[in-house]
């Protein structure tokens, strides 16, 4: 079986090369132990490798979909109002389009700015919203809320509101209906099916059926009815105050923000600023992983140069009667770099196997604290990346024939004569 798939081998190697591929294949396959170990060292690189990328790249998606799903990336708004007396001398133009912007109290053209963004390249979701602070009540004691009025199916594409529901429902919302948080339920003593009193902060009030409750396990929630009951608990007719976008690529947000602030009057706030030490740390963890990843392969290099060198210690009597037969340097030289490129290819392969497995076998373990109704959480969260094993496969290789260089250097300026004695 070896003498078969040595000759199916040697069919692909160019026939000049032959002679020392083959010489190279039976050093590794009577290397034994030897050669397992270190097979055993590239693997242990790679698996390490990927192991860590996937362990903290998958923790770097998690944080980021905990932190991103449920708010929006954009957020379009009124500017702030300019100061008083605040005058731009070198350019009054653009000062007086200020001025008229911050008269501006809410979105009177709603609809017409939400077709233009959602026009623009990398925006998945855009919604009206009417945004603003208010008191909910069951009896005498009011509790402060966020309130947020939207359409609910548009809505759920942007701060998903369905994944967390612990009762009831959202969408479909109706007119006299609205969805709550587990604490504010908790506050009032009230369940699906019970009514609340809502009072905003210009206020009006009305009475609302809560449809559903939902628990994102981050405090307190908003409250979230249609985006008709909202124009009319604030009071702003047809008009809004806010408008949400959801984007397919959320670090490239700040283009999609000027690109909106340079056709409408009004500002876009990407998530980002807001959380600006977050992708810091984000940025921190990403080299943390190259950096492990760098000097776990460097350090399986070394393992893998000593053992060559041992080998080529071994194989001194074998290499003087190849010279004295008449082998070349070169031919020396290939054929220890025919070994290094073998075990760097096999090492890789298996790390590669071992580490996607023990990957894939490490995602399949649960938490037990998942917020109920929802999903269980993974207890590892991993994320395996082709792109990065291949990387991972590629640098242990090259990694590997540069650590065999030094010894088949050395193989090849061999004397001879000093060996033979």
């Amino acid at each position: 079986m070896k003498s078969l798939f040595g000759i199916f081998i040697s069919a692909l190697v160019p026939k000049k090369f032959r002679f020392e591929f083959q010489l190279a294949l039976r050093h590794l396959l009577s290397g034994g132990s030897q050669t397992l170990l270190t097979i055993s060292a590239v693997g242990a690189g790679v698996i390490i490798v990927i192991f860590i990328t996937s362990l903290i790249f998958g923790l770097e998606e998690m944080m980021t979909n905990l932190l991103t799903e449920s708010i929006p990336h954009v957020v379009v708004q009124v500017k702030d109002p300019k100061p008083d007396g605040l005058q731009d001398a070198e350019n009054p133009v653009s000062n007086k389009i200020e001025q008229q912007t911050s008269q501006l109290k809410f979105i009177d053209n709603g609809e017409q700015v939400v077709r233009t963004i959602r026009g623009l390249p990398n925006v998945r979701g855009v919604t009206s919203v009417v945004s603003g602070q208010g008191f909910a009540s069951k009896g005498a004691n009011p509790v402060g809320v966020a309130v947020i009025g939207a359409e609910p199916e548009l809505l759920d594409e942007i701060t998903p509101v369905t994944k967390d529901l612990v009762e009831g429902k959202y969408r479909g919302l109706g007119s006299d209906e609205i969805v709550i948080d587990t604490e504010l339920a908790k506050d009032l003593n009230v369940n699906v099916g019970d009514r609340i009193h809502l009072t905003s902060s210009s206020g009006q009030a009305d009475s609302f059926s809560i449809k559903g409750i939902y628990d994102r396990g981050q405090g307190r929630g908003s409250a979230y009815v249609t985006l008709r009951n909202g124009q009319s608990l604030f009071g702003l007719g047809t008009s809004i105050n806010v408008i949400y976008i959801k984007i397919y690529d959320i670090y490239d947000v700040e283009d999609l923000s000027n690109t909106i602030m340079t056709l409408t009057p009004y500002e876009a706030k990407p998530w980002t600023k807001d959380f600006s030490r977050f992708l810091t740390n984000i940025r921190m963890m990403e080299a943390s992983a190259y950096l492990i990843s760098i000097f776990s392969l460097i350090a399986s290099a070394f393992a893998i140069a000593s053992v060559l060198v041992v080998s080529v210690l071994q194989k001194s009597a074998q290499i003087g009667i190849l010279k004295s037969m008449g082998a070349r340097q070169q031919q020396i030289l290939t054929v220890f770099i025919f070994e290094g490129l073998g075990v760097a290819i096999l090492g890789s392969a298996l790390g590669a196997l071992i580490g996607m497995t023990i990957v894939y076998l490490i995602s399949l373990l649960k938490r037990s604290d998942a917020v109920i109704g929802g999903e269980p959480a993974s207890l590892f969260p991993v994320k395996i990346l082709p792109v990065y094993i291949g990387a991972a496969i590629l640098a242990a290789i090259i990694s590997t024939v540069i650590a065999a260089v030094l010894p088949a250097r050395r193989a090849a300026k061999l004397n001879p004569v000093d060996v033979m004695r």
